[in-house]
């Protein structure tokens, strides 16, 4: 067996992991590498979608292999020096885009592996139009060379061959609700007959369990070749299902190998606070709240805003996005129901109406929850919305007199998050809001108070409890800036991997 790093390795996301042997291959997550993106683009700066494959290969985001949509290589790309690899299947283990962000790229004819709730996360956001060409895991438009050879675009629509879907294999029983919620495209009213593809068609034996993340449906994996190899994926022992990741560990102690992340050895902050913590400190500033609540929290953690939801019954309502109600509607289709009768949905003044909200107009009890501004205006105390600052506008709408802004998420890691913070700071004295969870500093720096947020990730303690659980021959970090953790720690069984190296077994 041979483990090939492609990415991720030596940086807390891009994780792209290539496991080998004989004439087979699979793939341990295929994600977007922020830190690589961002040296070049920004929200007004995107890679061309005109130029298909070549901005992500002439900028280092994705490796040169022989993997990808040939419709998305321009004339002027060429594959001939490219890594020719075998790839049975791509093994996803949470709706990150740091992990699944450049599936999207993929030969239509790969399959994906990952949970029932991964999976409708990641069509949801894909429906909403959250995500770029390497984000659209299950579908996407397929591209066509125009006149000039370089430029590619959308093929229309109507025509048969027009959309691109890949097998999906869920790891776990697909439902009924489910399957029909992934047949459909809302946006283009087709739908689609995919079939539910097992495990069978990989050459390896793979096992998946449920672990503990800042996201619904987090898997970690188990597979079986000629070596045992155990892949954590994104981890965490004091969530809400924290007992899932030390079950995990117990049942992967056959494994002798283990790749693991090691996103919190170089990091410190918010190192005791569990989710428990996060829930009461909140709890404690609604209690004290006057005027409207506004509760910034990480995206899609809604195990935070089912928390909110739980703590705001009888002291408010919850009023949540268009977006995140269909997400939630995902869910709801994976088996997951975490929508209860105290939540609202925003209705923004907006020209255009998506089709997905036409989908969710027709399928869910949508309009029935639907709150405007002027209601909200009315009666500030009785709300609580899930904004963040992308959804200041609204308060031009809706004229709050004052309010309390609880930030609830992770600290700004640069200076560009940095003047975010100084954005939405001016938006909040602007409608004279107190804030919680952060402020703004005498040298004009965001400041965060401990208490608000729970990482996504293992504590180094918690790590050592994992891996002394699962107790492996050899550890391989990735998704880390500081392997060194791992050699000071593990000494002769760690094997440092670099981003473009492999080890052979």
């Amino acid at each position: 067996m041979q483990i090939k790093i492609y990415d991720g390795a030596e940086s807390i996301g891009g994780t792209k992991i290539y496991l080998s042997q004989e004439n087979s291959g699979i793939f341990l997550d295929f994600g977007l590498n922020f830190n690589t993106f961002g040296l070049y683009f920004k929200e007004f700066l995107q890679m061309r979608a005109g130029r298909g494959l070549n901005d992500p290969i002439e900028m280092g985001l994705l490796p040169k292999i022989s993997i990808y949509r040939r419709d998305l290589i321009p004339s002027d790309l060429s594959t001939r020096d490219f890594e020719k690899i075998k790839v049975d299947a791509i093994l996803i283990s949470h709706a990150h885009a740091d992990h699944f962000g450049c599936v999207g790229f993929v030969d239509f004819n790969i399959p994906i592996v990952a949970s029932p709730m991964t999976l409708a996360i990641i069509k949801a956001l894909s429906d909403c139009g959250h995500t770029s060409v390497g984000m659209d895991a299950f579908y996407s438009s397929k591209r066509e060379r125009k006149r000039d050879g370089r430029v590619l675009d959308t093929i229309n629509w109507r025509k048969s061959d027009s959309i691109g879907s890949r097998p999906l294999i869920f790891t776990e029983k697909l439902e009924e609700n489910l399957k029909e919620f992934m047949s459909m495209h809302p946006n283009k009213k087709r739908s689609f007959n995919f079939e539910n593809y097992d495990t069978s068609t990989i050459a390896f034996n793979v096992r998946t369990y449920p672990v503990d993340h800042s996201i619904y449906g987090a898997r970690a994996y188990v597979v079986e070749g000629e070596e045992t190899v155990a892949y954590t994926g994104d981890i965490r022992l004091h969530g809400e299902n924290g007992y899932l990741t030390l079950e995990f560990a117990k049942k992967a102690r056959d494994s002798s190998i283990l790749i693991v992340e090691g996103t919190r050895t170089s990091r410190h902050e918010h190192s005791s606070t569990s989710e428990r913590d996060v829930k009461e400190n909140i709890k404690k500033d609604l209690d004290e709240a006057d005027g409207l609540v506004i509760i910034d929290f990480s995206a899609r953690n809604f195990e935070r805003l089912k928390s909110i939801d739980e703590i705001s019954r009888n002291l408010r309502e919850l009023v949540i996005t268009e977006k995140d109600f269909y997400t939630l509607h995902a869910l709801k289709a994976a088996g997951l129901n975490i929508i209860s009768s105290n939540m609202r949905v925003y209705r923004p003044l907006k020209i255009k109406r998506e089709k997905w909200i036409e989908y969710l107009e027709e399928n869910t009890d949508i309009e029935d929850r639907y709150i405007n501004p002027e209601e909200i205006r009315k009666d500030e105390d009785n709300f609580i919305l899930s904004f963040s600052l992308y959804d200041m506008p609204n308060l031009l709408d809706i004229k709050p007199k004052k309010g309390t802004y609880i930030y609830s998420s992770t600290e700004a890691l640069d200076e560009e998050q940095e003047f975010d913070f100084i954005t939405l700071n001016n938006w909040l004295k602007r409608f004279n809001f107190e804030t919680k969870g952060f402020r703004i500093n005498a040298e004009g720096k965001p400041e965060f108070d401990k208490g608000y947020h729970a990482s996504g990730h293992a504590s180094p303690e918690d790590l050592k409890k994992i891996i002394d659980t699962i107790d492996p021959d050899i550890i391989i970090p990735v998704h880390t800036i500081n392997s060194m953790w791992f050699t000071e720690n593990y000494q002769e069984r760690v094997r440092i991997v670099r981003n473009g190296e492999s080890i052979k077994f």
